[in-house]
């Protein structure tokens, strides 16, 4: 779900003069969950956010890109060309555009492997990167689990206690795991394909050093985890479906945090639906 507003939103006009030089005749406007994009062909693409702690938010994503910058990754990522520029309302940051498209339908034989190269190039370079933001620090970091437990609160008993036991889950998961460079977001809508062969990742705001199951999560949501296992060891893949059991908790919490009050309520109803339906870890094994 999207609760951003359309591309005529307001703020562009002054998001515009903050790079006047850029080809914003060639603009195509957009967006995702949590930011507002102009792509400018193939010059750069510009994105910028509103709510609660916009600023703080633009910056620990600008830094996120400098600390990849340096690192031995497999694919083409987004460079920053600049540092923030904020408004009252809003910041916004302009990126290199990265080639590739997003590319539908595709079968799991198809991408099996080079997922599995990529994934393996991102843990690979852990050593090369900087100092990246701390895991789940979009959606309230350290303080995540206190954010779950105050939204959830309207919800009906059960549901509750399923929120609780998931947080818990998680975090009795990857403690102690050995970690690795993850993406934090690595569903189809942010990997990019030239023919067959990837080309691209784009989002990297949830990079982070973590446990390497994080990226394996919206995997499973896509493929489930029997095609997983491709690519994935048990273990692996026992922890990928904790994480994936939390990633609507996750969007709910960033979603308070920055004051969208109709995409936490959406969240959370996206989680009650999974925990009843019993696909929580795996929409394919109900």
């Amino acid at each position: 779900m999207n609760t951003l507003d359309p591309e005529t939103s307001p703020a562009w006009p002054a998001v515009i003069r903050a790079w006047p030089h850029l080809p914003w005749d060639r603009a195509a406007f957009g967006h995702g969950a949590f930011h507002n994009v102009a792509v400018l062909g193939t010059s750069a693409v510009v994105r910028f956010s509103r709510g609660a702690g916009h600023v703080a938010r633009a910056k620990g994503e600008y830094q996120n890109l400098k600390a990849l910058e340096g690192a031995a990754l497999p694919v083409r990522i987004p460079v920053a060309l600049s540092r923030p520029v904020s408004g009252p309302s809003w910041s916004a940051q302009a990126n290199s555009f990265v080639p590739g498209e997003h590319r539908t339908g595709l079968c799991w034989e198809e991408i099996r492997e080079p997922l599995d190269l990529l994934l393996n190039g991102f843990r690979a370079a852990a050593a090369s990167a900087g100092e990246l933001r701390p895991v789940r620090q979009w959606c309230g970091g350290q303080q995540w689990p206190a954010v779950v437990d105050r939204i959830i609160q309207p919800l009906d008993r059960a549901t509750r206690t399923a929120a609780g036991r998931v947080v818990a889950n998680v975090l009795e998961a990857e403690a102690g795991v050995e970690t690795a460079l993850v993406h934090g977001d690595f569903g189809p809508h942010n990997i990019l394909w030239r023919g067959d062969q990837l080309s691209g990742v784009i989002d990297l705001d949830n990079a982070c050093i973590g446990d390497p199951a994080l990226d394996l999560a919206p995997l499973i949501g896509s493929f489930g985890s029997a095609r997983v296992a491709d690519i994935a060891n048990r273990d692996l893949r026992s922890r990928a479906r904790t994480h994936r059991a939390s990633l609507p908790l996750q969007v709910a919490a960033a979603a308070e945090l920055v004051s969208d009050t109709k995409l936490r309520d959406f969240a959370l109803g996206n989680f009650q639906e999974r925990f009843e339906a019993g696909t929580l870890q795996d929409p394919y094994l109900t």
